[in-house]
């Protein structure tokens, strides 16, 4: 029987395990998978940042977005990023993570802003059930969301996949740029 590949009760093992270099380039991935996969449902879904009204459809809705995005990302990062045969896989990662998920946040929040308060009247008027004949802003109103909401999801769920298609992006130029290339 396999163990499972990665510690998460055990810490002292696993310092110990890393000081022998007993980890493998592909548990390094698991604990970097881990690693955000655990800060969603802990800093993430309306628990800290209240983006969407905690345990409103759009808010599990846009958990649901983020994980599989999250999910789908670093299993296309680490196949970009040279997958087993990459024992730098992490370090590139987290290296390269910083100015991506950086300056993606900023440019997405940016945005989300500039529309917020550049269409804040006509947003308003949207603000209230009765009084649009949208079908799709009665709609969000069904899943006790508004256009803001609705705003806010989006801007989540695009940092998180523009995020990651840059990373795996730039683990192309990355495997490009080697000199064993």
């Amino acid at each position: 029987m396999r163990r499972f590949p990665i510690r998460l009760f055990n810490a002292k093992r696993l310092a110990q395990e890393l000081g022998r270099k007993e980890v493998s380039p592909r548990a390094f991935g698991y604990y970097l998978a881990a690693s955000f996969l655990l800060y969603i449902p802990l800093g993430y879904c309306g628990f800290i940042h209240p983006t969407n009204p905690l345990w409103s459809w759009l808010s599990i809705y846009e958990g649901f977005a983020v994980f599989a995005i999250t999910v789908l990302g670093l299993a296309t990062s680490y196949s970009a990023g040279g997958g087993d045969d990459n024992p730098d896989f992490v370090t590139e990662f987290i290296c390269l993570s910083v100015p991506v998920f950086f300056t993606t946040t900023l440019i997405v929040w940016a945005v989300y802003w500039g529309i917020s308060i550049g269409f804040r009247e006509t947003l308003e008027a949207y603000s209230y059930r009765e009084s649009t004949n949208f079908a799709f802003i009665r709609r969000l109103y069904d899943i006790h969301a508004d256009i803001s909401n609705l705003l806010s999801f989006l801007a989540v769920v695009s940092i998180e996949a523009i995020g990651f298609y840059r990373m795996t992006r730039l683990f192309h130029v990355v495997r490009s740029s080697s000199p064993s290339q």
